[in-house]
């Protein structure tokens, strides 16, 4: 009869310390939700920005090729309009050199910026992938708890008063109990 009260308190205290630690996989799970959730948001921010960027980028590329391709023909004669405002300015060519190279700057700066974007989308990409191993792991976790918890309320069920069956001997001895 000892035997079966020290059994009972050494099942009663795993089926405790099983439930803490169901309750422990699943906060991890919910903070591994609410983690894919923030990490979903700023993947959709890094998208907006994103084609935000390219959108100016090809503003800025079409604007430079219209600069360039535009013109009139005069006789048999392509008059661009940097030299119209050329001969407009009295030759001066320091303000279109000006103008070009902050135009390839602010083109390169476009590209940086899509370069590092890429970089984030990437980086973001890799947690969110880790965010959803965790998350299956914790899952699986909480399964096994789950049918460890069902086997121990089915044999407690099973047990009667005066033997206890050999299997539940056997288990508890592989867990650790000594029966």
């Amino acid at each position: 009869m000892a035997q079966l009260t020290e059994l009972k308190e050494q099942l009663e205290f795993r089926n405790q310390k099983l439930a803490e630690e169901s309750s422990y996989a699943k906060g991890l799970a919910s903070a591994a939700a609410v983690e894919l959730k923030a990490l979903s948001e700023e993947v959709a921010k890094l998208m907006n920005q994103n084609e935000r960027l390219a959108a100016e980028l090809g503003a800025s590329k079409n604007s430079t090729t219209e600069r360039r391709g535009s013109g009139t023909v005069q006789n048999g004669r392509r008059e661009s309009h940097v030299r119209v405002r050329r001969n407009d300015q009295g030759g001066s060519n320091t303000n279109i050199k000006r103008e070009l190279a902050l135009s390839k700057e602010r083109e390169l700066s476009y590209e940086a910026a899509l370069l590092e974007k890429d970089h984030k989308e990437a980086e973001l990409q890799r947690k969110i992938e880790e965010s959803k191993q965790r998350e299956a792991y914790l899952e699986n976790e909480l399964a096994n708890m789950w049918v460890l918890v069902a086997k121990l309320k089915k044999s407690q069920g099973a047990e009667t008063e005066t033997d206890v069956s050999g299997s539940t001997r056997e288990s508890l001895q592989m867990d650790g109990f000594d029966v």
